[in-house]
């Protein structure tokens, strides 16, 4: 879909809060795969894409050994049509790396009610990633952050202001808790949260991150560190880190915040 002149994903939160292996039995090239077929589909709910554009985003090298993540992919397009998310008419096992896969999307089934959007340029930031970071790994991690920052009613009400408080665009899950979700390590989570919170080649970061130190509800127990505050790359994000704060200590039941424990 377009959006001025930025094209976006409507990506479901269904396949990005938790392991999409465990919960759906489909492998995560499902994400990138999904990204391609809503990005050159048209008015009509035709898409066209090929196995190559998939692997290009991971770096492979197309060689006569077919990589394994061919196989995945092939996996990903039979979980989509047996899902009736997608029809293809084309014999998968044919495919070359070229083959123009003429896809027909069943809206009804590829379109979630519950989704968060990925921008053309939000991908391109993340598929800039030095090597020696897997982007899907990044692309995960960031899918997952977005699609906990809020969003609110636009229309301009006494309800609507009332949920800026309520609702702030900001994200404040623990690592650990991601990493369970995602079956990712707290070490792999913290080197794409590093990324996507450094500006570099003269893109902003995608995030900015904001430490909110410890908290001590209880007075009779030793301080503990609460997660830090995300929030999206763009104006006003200020605000809405501090009306995150306010909505975190209204959880934890405190007037204030410490530094960090170490």
């Amino acid at each position: 879909m377009q959006e001025g002149t930025e094209y976006f994903t409507k990506f479901p939160n269904d396949y990005i809060q938790g392991n999409i292996k465990k919960r759906f039995g489909v492998n995560r090239k499902f994400y990138i795969i999904y990204i391609l077929i809503d990005k050159y589909r048209s008015y009509e709910n035709y898409s066209w894409i090929t196995i190559r554009k998939a692997l290009d985003f991971y770096g492979y090298k197309i060689t006569s050994r077919k990589p394994k993540a061919l196989k995945e992919v092939l996996d990903v397009l039979e979980y989509m049509i047996n899902n009736k998310m997608i029809e293809v008419y084309q014999d998968l096992d044919s495919l070359s790396y070229d083959t123009g896969i003429e896809i027909k999307i069943i809206p009804e089934n590829f379109d979630f009610p519950r989704f968060t959007k990925l921008t053309s340029s939000q991908l391109n930031t993340i598929m800039m990633a030095d090597s020696s970071l897997n982007k899907e790994n990044i692309l995960m991690v960031f899918l997952y952050i977005n699609s906990y920052i809020g969003c609110r009613n636009k229309t301009i009400t006494e309800f609507a202001i009332k949920d800026k408080y309520n609702n702030p665009k900001a994200f404040w899950r623990s690592i650990q808790c991601m990493s369970e979700d995602l079956s990712m390590s707290t070490k792999t989570i913290n080197q794409c949260i590093q990324y996507l919170t450094t500006s570099f080649n003269g893109r902003p970061a995608l995030l900015i991150k904001r430490e909110t130190g410890s908290i001590q509800p209880n007075k009779n127990k030793p301080p503990k560190n609460i997660p830090n505050i995300y929030v999206l790359n763009k104006e006003g994000y200020e605000q809405e880190i501090k009306w995150a704060m306010e909505k975190i200590k209204e959880i934890y039941m405190v007037d204030e915040s410490h530094p960090l424990k170490s």
